[in-house]
């Protein structure tokens, strides 16, 4: 899954406003974003596998640190701990703020179960492997993704306030980068390395995470006091 793990961060900053959306980018991709770091250490592995379905190159037989079931619920907590002990002058609602950072975090592993094979460990890699196995399905999880991320982007735009404003070309621009990044790793070529897969996955994530955040910028004292007129 890619995009529709950035229609639950979408749908989760109204949730709660002050959690920044470039926050909430990087919680719901933090799983993928330590399995590019363990990949470069040699910690997990992947193959790339010839095959004419995209969404089936590569082979996920070795992570179970960063994927895991155990290991998302592990993530997710110290996510929140670390959140909640985050150095703040803005205490008001601070433990729903991190527990809703625990949330996005352990909600990589049950929208991956949607579409992986079955290669998500529960624990180690000796133990079961579940996936429903959507990828199997091109069209279908095209579809499912463009729909995940078309309703986070509805809630979001929709659970706008004046203290959070939708600011629309710079939420095109997010949206747009998603669907083109996604639409390109389908129908550009394999990628030649599990390196070049790491450095990659690591790079955009992060990257997506600053764009989020400022997109998401908070309404300024000059924006309230001309929004109040």
């Amino acid at each position: 899954m890619f995009l529709g793990h950035y229609g639950v961060a979408l749908g989760l900053k109204r949730a709660e406003p002050k959690v920044s959306l470039g926050t909430l980018f990087v919680a719901v991709q933090l799983a993928d974003l330590l399995w590019g770091v363990f990949l470069l250490l040699g910690w997990e592995h992947v193959r790339v596998l010839p095959d004419d379905n995209p969404l089936l190159r590569l082979q996920f037989y070795d992570y179970p640190i960063s994927h895991g079931l155990v290991a998302a619920l592990a993530w997710g907590a110290a996510a929140a701990a670390v959140y909640y002990s985050w150095p703040t002058r803005d205490t008001t609602r601070h433990w729903q703020a991190a527990a809703l950072v625990g949330v996005a975090v352990a909600s990589h592993w049950p929208i991956d179960l949607l579409v992986h094979l079955p290669d998500l460990p529960l624990l180690g890699n000796d133990s079961p492997k579940l996936g429903l196995g959507l990828w199997r399905h091109l069209w279908v999880s095209v579809a499912l993704e463009l729909c995940m991320l078309a309703a986070g982007a509805a809630v979001y735009v929709r659970g706008r306030s004046r203290r959070s404003p939708v600011r629309p070309v710079r939420l095109a621009i997010v949206l747009v980068t998603l669907v083109a990044v996604y639409l390109g790793s389908l129908w550009g070529p394999p990628p030649p390395s599990a390196a070049v897969i790491a450095a990659s996955d690591i790079v955009f994530l992060l990257l997506m995470g600053f764009l989020a955040a400022w997109a998401d910028r908070r309404a300024s004292p000059a924006e309230l006091a001309a929004s109040g007129r």
